[in-house]
């Protein structure tokens, strides 16, 4: 018996296998091509529902700058003056929502940022964070619907749980329906803070600080930022009052822009010198 025909058949086996895995990986591929499109596409076409759902409520409302329902963190703020700033659980109404709903997010991946840094104990305090702004966002949800269409509103929220999708469908069905806000029968709240200059500067804030991280993030939010700024500044500008703090946010958000723009131009330099390199010693090389 040959000493190396266990290596050898062994070595056949791993090579069939290896045959097995090249024949089927490229359909795996393919299959998994197909998911990633067709959730693309899903995702699309659920973010132009919602989109033009909230667009016509605002619309409906005679609300400042409907168009926010188009830009991702903008409709968030749209979301909160639609459910009167206000997300309340019985008798207690948490206030600021416009400033919440879209902002929530972004603090809260500044925070399990850190208490990642902390064991056991951080992974807890992630996980009920999480649960606590999931829950939140979904009773803003709840009382969006309960102001379009009170009568399905649990119908519409625990389906828009189940079946996240259905949100924006159910956003969509009832935009045209009268707005009826059962906590404030006689006026529908304004707020008497500046809320777009808060945003411009927050985004701006968080644009500068997640610029070292996350460059697309950062480039998005400092672009959002940005837009928050003008028209908090013309706002300013048209009451005839000082734009302190939405210069403050225009400024934090350029920065944030030019930090992003300047990483991504630097990675991309760094890329480039060493293809360069690469090519010319294999050019060498011949």
């Amino acid at each position: 018996m040959n000493m190396f025909e266990p290596y050898y058949d062994g070595g056949m086996n791993y090579g069939s296998q290896s045959d097995f895995m090249y024949g089927i990986l490229p359909v795996l591929l393919s299959v998994l091509a197909v998911v990633l499109i067709f959730a693309l596409i899903i995702g699309i076409i659920c973010y132009v529902f919602m989109a033009i759902g909230l667009y016509t409520m605002a619309k409906n409302r005679n609300l400042d700058h409907p168009w926010f329902a188009w830009i991702p963190i903008a409709n968030s703020y749209l979301m909160g003056e639609l459910i009167n700033d206000d997300v309340s659980l019985s008798s207690l109404h948490i206030p600021y929502a416009k400033i919440f709903l879209p902002l929530a997010p972004f603090a809260l991946a500044l925070i399990m940022g850190i208490l990642g840094f902390i064991p056991e104990l951080g992974m807890v305090l992630i996980v009920l964070l999480s649960l606590a702004l999931t829950f939140y966002q979904c009773t803003a949800l709840f009382w969006l619907f309960s102001i379009y269409n009170k009568e399905h509103r649990v119908l519409f929220l625990v389906l828009s749980i189940i079946f996240p999708f259905m949100g924006p469908i159910f956003m969509f069905v009832i935009r045209n329906r009268v707005a009826f806000d059962e906590r404030y029968p006689e006026n529908l709240t304004e707020d008497n803070y500046d809320s777009k200059s808060i945003m411009a500067l927050s985004l701006g804030v968080f644009s500068i600080v997640s610029s070292f991280a996350l460059i697309g993030g950062s480039a998005f939010l400092g672009a959002v930022g940005l837009i928050f700024g003008i028209v908090a500044m013309k706002e300013k500008k048209a009451l005839g009052q000082s734009p302190g703090m939405a210069l403050a946010g225009l400024i934090c958000s350029i920065v944030g822009l030019a930090i992003t723009l300047l990483m991504l131009f630097v990675c991309v330099a760094c890329v480039g010198i060493g293809a360069t390199g690469i090519f010319s010693g294999m050019l060498n090389g011949f």
